[in-house]
C-alpha cells in the first residue's frame, strides 16, 4: 500500500483509532431547534463509510444562552431530550468502524448575535469583531455581497460576569457527562476561530481588569478552568482535547509563541490530543486556506513541544497528507470541505484509486456561502451534499447488513477451504 503511514492506527487517550484520517467539525446547519436529524445521521454515517478514523461532530452548543446568542442552527447538547438522537449518531458513526468525539462550545463570544433571538451577545469585553475584505480568501472576495459584507462585522456584546463565566463552565461539564452517557468516544473543546474561549485568549478582544484577563495567564484562565473540569467529568475513559488557532493573524492579537505556551500548559493539565486551525473570521484566509498544508510548519513546532497527538487540518493532496504523517510534521490529518466534496477520500486513498477523488475546487460557493446565509451546506462539485438522507447506504442498518454479509461471507470461504 503506497500510503502505509497515514492508515496506521493510532491512539488517543485511551481510544485506538484505525488511521490517521480525521474528518473535520464543520457546522451543517442540517439540525433542527439543535437536534439531530436524519440528515445529520447520513451526513456523518457518509463519512464514517469513506473510511475516516475519526469523525468529530460540528460545533455543539452546552447551553441556552449560548444557543441563543448564535444566528446559526447549531446542534446542542445542554438537554437530556438531545442525548436521544446524539446516541445514535454515535452508534451509527461506530457501526461503521469509525470513532466519534464531539465538539462543545460554551458560546460564540463576539462571534455571536442577537439577530435570531434578539439576545445581545456576551465575550470577555465589550469589543465587536469587523472582518477585513483583505483578509479573505480571493473567491469569497469576489463574490461579496451587501447581505455578506453585514456578516463581516460583530454586533457589539456586553462584558460576562464572573458569575456568568462560572455557569458557562457548570454548564459545559453537564454537556461532557451526558456525551459520555451518549455513547461518545471524546469531546473535543472549541476554542478557536474568534468564538468565546478564543476572545479570552485574545488581548485583541480580552480587555478585562480582573482575574480573567491582563496577562496571558489570566487569559488562559478560563480555558484551563475549563479543561480541569471537563477532564474530572470525562474520567479516564473519555478523550478529551482542545481545537484553538495557533496564530491570530490580526496586529494585537494572540500569537503562534503565545499558543505554545498555551499547549503546554494544556498537556500538563492532562488533554489527549490538540487539534489545530488558523486564524479567525478577521482573518479568513488562514482560517480557511487556499492551498494544502499551510499549517504544518506550525504543526511541526507543536510536536516538538508536546508528546500528545496533534491534529492538523486542510491537506487534500494524498501525497503531502502521507508524507506529513511519515516525516511527523502531524500525527492525523483532518478534512473538511474534502470530505464534503467527496465522502469516500479515505477508501480511495487506502485501494490506491487516488484518481478517482473528487476533488474540492475551494470555491466556498455552496458550503461557507450558503452557511453565512443561514442555509444548511452543500457542494459544488458533489450533488449528493446534503441529500445523504436519501441514500439508504449510510445508515446504521446497513452497516449492520454490511458487517453481517462480511462475516457470512468469512465463514463460506471456512467451508471451502
Amino acid at each position: 500500500m503506497p500510503f502505509q503511514k497515514l492508515f496506521e492506527p493510532i491512539r488517543i487517550g485511551r481510544k485506538n483509532i484505525r488511521n490517521r484520517i480525521a474528518m473535520s467539525p464543520m457546522a451543517t446547519l442540517h439540525s433542527q431547534g439543535g437536534y439531530v436529524t436524519e440528515q445529520i445521521l447520513a451526513w456523518y454515517g457518509a463519512r464514517a463509510r469513506g473510511g475516516v478514523g475519526l469523525v468529530i461532530v460540528e460545533c455543539t452548543f452546552t447551553s441556552k444562552w449560548g444557543a441563543d446568542n448564535s444566528y446559526y442552527n447549531n446542534l446542542c447538547l445542554y438537554d437530556t431530550t438531545h442525548m436521544i438522537g446524539l446516541a445514535e449518531l454515535a452508534e451509527t458513526v461506530h457501526a461503521f468502524g469509525a470513532k466519534i468525539f464531539i465538539q462543545l462550545t460554551p458560546g460564540f463570544g463576539v462571534q455571536g448575535s442577537s439577530r435570531r433571538t434578539g439576545v445581545q451577545p456576551v465575550a470577555p469585553s465589550a469589543i465587536r469583531f469587523e472582518s477585513p475584505p483583505e483578509m479573505a480568501p480571493r473567491e469569497i472576495g469576489e463574490r461579496m455581497t451587501p447581505e455578506l459584507a453585514a456578516h463581516m462585522v460583530g454586533e457589539v456584546p456586553r462584558e460576562m460576569t464572573i458569575e456568568e463565566i462560572q455557569g458557562a463552565q457548570d454548564d459545559f461539564v453537564r454537556a461532557v457527562g451526558m456525551a459520555g452517557k451518549a455513547g461518545f468516544d471524546g469531546v473535543e473543546i472549541h476554542a478557536c476561530h474568534g468564538y468565546l474561549l478564543h476572545d479570552f485568549l485574545s488581548p485583541r478582544f480580552n480587555r478585562r481588569a480582573d482575574l480573567y484577563g491582563g496577562s496571558l495567564g489570566n487569559r488562559m484562565r478560563f480555558l484551563i478552568e475549563l479543561v480541569r473540569k471537563a477532564r474530572a467529568a470525562a474520567g479516564d475513559g473519555m478523550v478529551l482535547g482542545v481545537r484553538a488557532s495557533a496564530d491570530e493573524h490580526m496586529p494585537g492579537g494572540t500569537t503562534y509563541e503565545d499558543m505554545k505556551v498555551v499547549v503546554q500548559r494544556l498537556e500538563q493539565e492532562g488533554i489527549d490530543y490538540f487539534n489545530m486551525s488558523d486564524g479567525s473570521y478577521e482573518a479568513l484566509k488562514y482560517f480557511l486556506p487556499e492551498e494544502d498544508g499551510t499549517m504544518l510548519e506550525e504543526a511541526t513546532g507543536f510536536k516538538k513541544l508536546v508528546r500528545f497527538p496533534i491534529i492538523t487540518p486542510s491537506i487534500h493532496d494524498p501525497e503531502l497528507a502521507e508524507r506529513a504523517v511519515s516525516e511527523a510534521m502531524t500525527d492525523i490529518v483532518s478534512l473538511g470541505r474534502q470530505l464534503i466534496a467527496d465522502p469516500d477520500w479515505a477508501n480511495k486513498v487506502k485501494e490506491g484509486r487516488v484518481a478517482d477523488i473528487r476533488k474540492c475546487d475551494r470555491c466556498y460557493r455552496e458550503c461557507i456561502l450558503r452557511l453565512v446565509e443561514g442555509l444548511g451546506i452543500k457542494c459544488a462539485v458533489n450533488p449528493e451534499a446534503g441529500l445523504e438522507r436519501y441514500n439508504p447506504d449510510y445508515t446504521r442498518w446497513a452497516a449492520k447488513r454490511r458487517a453481517i454479509e462480511k462475516r457470512q461471507g468469512k465463514r463460506e470461504m471456512a467451508v471451502v477451504r
